[in-house]
């Protein structure tokens, strides 16, 4: 039986990559039945250029009237294919994911039940894993499927498989996380109650243009630096969400990040203390409701 999936792809001020990562898409061995586009208030021409996908059935084009980020984004996408479903599965990507053409052929072969299914990112057009979408193993990591599985705890949402039981159960991403951490939370709150496996044979490409994680420290970019208080504020939150072993662990963490940017050598180094304690204070108030939807409940566009 052929299952029907619907990607949900976030877009934001990155027209032309946008374009090859739709181009990429519709050139699966594997056809997906709905392409649901969210334009996270693009001001490159992005919105003009969706115009021509709006008489194509195969395509719903979502254009937000604010950025709300990636979590926002998402958050958003998959409420509107959710509601549009039933579909089998959800494909979750950014506009700068270029997945190869079996990518999805190669998730979809995984016949063991998941709530979540996570690709191999690697970087550009190398064969180096891409840093900051590398999924994270669980305690049972050594324990392979026939076909090369291997059980994770959390993944990232360039190239995320989920189930339509998954959100039926789980409900959406946090949208008020805006950037980074929304993903690890999502993936990982779908994996305690479902599973959740990493898929070493579909691949897809990050096109970023370094191949580093999410590092204060060595952020060369002051305009960047302000990014960094939702990484403390939506690592705090789950933390806590994960009990008081988990909430000790990212004190100590934060503690030693601290003492880290004070005593190497680092630009702005006032400002990304400022950010991360702003952004760890705000944690602790941090308390975002996780929502939940029905189907054929639909975005107002």
């Amino acid at each position: 039986m052929n299952k029907e999936v619907a990607v949900v792809l976030v877009t934001f001020n990155r027209l032309e990559l946008l374009k090859k990562s739709i181009n990429s898409v519709l050139s699966q061995t594997t056809p997906v039945k709905k392409i649901f586009i969210i334009n996270n208030h693009s001001t490159d021409g992005t919105e003009n250029y969706l115009k021509g996908y709006q008489n194509d059935n195969r395509f719903k084009v979502i254009n937000l009237k604010e950025n709300l980020g990636g979590a926002g984004g998402f958050s958003a996408g998959l409420k509107a294919a959710y509601g549009d479903g039933p579909y089998d599965y959800y494909w979750i990507m950014d506009d700068d994911t270029l997945p190869e053409p079996d990518a999805l052929k190669n998730l979809l072969k995984v016949e063991l039940p998941a709530g979540v299914l996570a690709s191999n990112v690697l970087w550009r057009d190398t064969d180096e894993v891409s840093i900051m979408n590398i999924p994270t193993p669980d305690n049972k990591w050594t324990a392979k499927s026939l076909d090369d599985l291997y059980r994770i705890s959390s993944s990232s949402f360039v190239s995320m498989l989920i189930s339509n039981k998954a959100i039926e159960i789980c409900g959406l991403p946090i949208k008020e996380f805006f950037i980074w951490g929304d993903d690890k939370e999502y993936s990982n709150r779908i994996i305690k109650k479902l599973d959740g496996y990493f898929v070493p044979k579909s691949i897809v490409r990050h096109q970023t243009k370094t191949n580093t994680g999410v590092d204060i420290i060595n952020e060369p970019n002051k305009g960047r630096i302000n990014r960094y208080f939702y990484v403390e504020r939506n690592e705090l939150y789950i933390a806590k969400r994960d009990g008081l072993k988990a909430t000790i662990k990212n004190e100590l963490s934060f503690l030693s990040l601290i003492i880290k940017i004070c005593i190497r050598k680092s630009n702005f180094k006032l400002k990304k203390l400022k950010t991360i304690i702003k952004g760890h204070f705000a944690g602790w108030f941090f308390k975002p409701k996780v929502e939940q939807v029905t189907q054929k409940e639909k975005l107002n566009d």
